[in-house]
């Protein structure tokens, strides 16, 4: 939760956390797109595993892997996605995040379908997804390391390039790197070697063509920051707990209204299972954490020796401009982030409220203390002159 003593820093760095996840989304996303709606591709691949818990052999539950994404392509062949934002400029936080690369470097199994069954590749590549403008440095430095055998790799270890650019997200092979992909055993169409490496071919997804994808699956592998879990709260769950009057008043669209929904992490989190079935997330680490910041932001209370809480929950939808609220299946342009600028503002206006409050209380406190009167032995007091 950042520091709220300066407030536009306060909305900023909930807003860099909010985008920073959501692109992460949207870049899962192009790649469930690129295997799962290109029919020349769908058909040939096995499986495109959005929330991978990858295990090496005799690992335990605890023990998953868990990269961004994960395709079984074949019997024979895999492939494991990771995104990093950015690699540290120093040498040694920098090999220190390559190794973390290393644990992909072994016998992995692969979910091959929506039943729980797994295989266990012949063998899989590690595809380093990057900014474009980290990545040619990245690359250059991976190559040093790499010729000096630390770290060593036995599965070939690919890093890719993204940028947003021109209303798509682009996708190439990063020049100067000596490892291409593996996948020699898989029908041409989903050789990524052949239209990567041999082409050199780009691989270009506009937001459009992922929204439905986006729509489906809000989230990604890594664990969110509570801001990005509160706007899924606000906009898609809360509304479903508001009782029949309060629906009445929310439709009025008054955001100074506050209704107030008492719930559980629990309960909240059998309503996330309900309107989204398939387990893909950490619900009630990531319900607890954001339910805190509402309460640290003063937008909703903890009853004290029980696990409730009270959401003030409030209509966005004029301050935001929309027509409809996506959680009644509005068919307006769903903008998550602007959600995400007026509850950042909230949040942190709340933040500040407390902290002035609680600085006030100390003020007071302060001036109690000074307020006594001082002993009469005292060497300043009257009686004494």
């Amino acid at each position: 939760m950042p520091e709220p003593q300066n407030f536009s820093e306060c909305v900023e760095k909930l807003l860099d956390d909010f985008n920073l996840y959501d692109k992460t989304v949207d870049l899962v996303s192009c790649w469930e797109f690129f295997y799962t709606k290109i029919d020349s591709v769908r058909d040939r691949i096995l499986y495109f595993d959005r929330f991978p818990r990858l295990t090496a052999s005799q690992e335990t539950k605890r023990d998953r892997k868990t990269p961004d994404f994960a395709v079984l392509v074949s019997a024979s062949y895999g492939l494991v996605g990771e995104i990093k934002h950015g690699f540290p400029l120093d040498d040694a936080t920098f090999l220190q995040h390559l190794g973390k690369l290393k644990k992909y470097d072994q016998p992995l199994s692969f979910r091959a379908d929506d039943k729980g069954k797994e295989i266990s590749p012949v063998t899989h590549d590690i595809l380093l997804i990057v900014r474009l403008r980290d990545a040619q440095e990245t690359v250059v430095r991976i190559e040093k390391l790499l010729r000096e055998g630390n770290p060593t790799f036995e599965r070939r270890l690919i890093v890719f390039e993204w940028v947003y650019d021109d209303d798509e997200y682009i996708f190439r092979r990063v020049a100067g790197q000596s490892a291409d992909f593996n996948d020699s055993t898989v029908p041409q169409e989903v050789r990524l070697s052949k239209y990567f490496g041999e082409r050199g071919a780009s691989l270009k997804i506009t937001p459009d063509k992922i929204k439905l994808i986006k729509a489906a699956w809000q989230f990604c592998n890594d664990e969110p920051k509570p801001i990005y879990t509160i706007v899924f709260l606000w906009t898609k769950i809360l509304y479903h707990l508001l009782g029949q009057d309060q629906r009445e008043i929310w439709r009025r669209k008054n955001a100074e209204k506050g209704l107030a929904i008492d719930l559980t992490v629990d309960r909240l989190v059998a309503e996330i299972s309900a309107r989204y079935p398939i387990n893909w997330g950490h619900w009630t680490d990531w319900v607890s954490k954001a339910l805190d910041v509402l309460v640290t932001a003063g937008l909703a209370r903890k009853i004290p020796g029980s696990p409730r809480y009270v959401v003030g929950y409030r209509n966005l939808t004029k301050e935001v401009g929309q027509p409809g609220h996506p959680a009644l299946g509005s068919r307006g342009t769903y903008h998550p982030a602007d959600y995400a600028k007026i509850l950042a503002t909230y949040i942190c206006r709340g933040l500040r409220e407390k902290k002035a409050k609680t600085e006030a209380q100390d003020d007071t406190q302060a001036q109690h203390k000074l307020s006594f009167p001082e002993p009469t032995n005292s060497p300043n007091s009257t009686a004494n002159d």
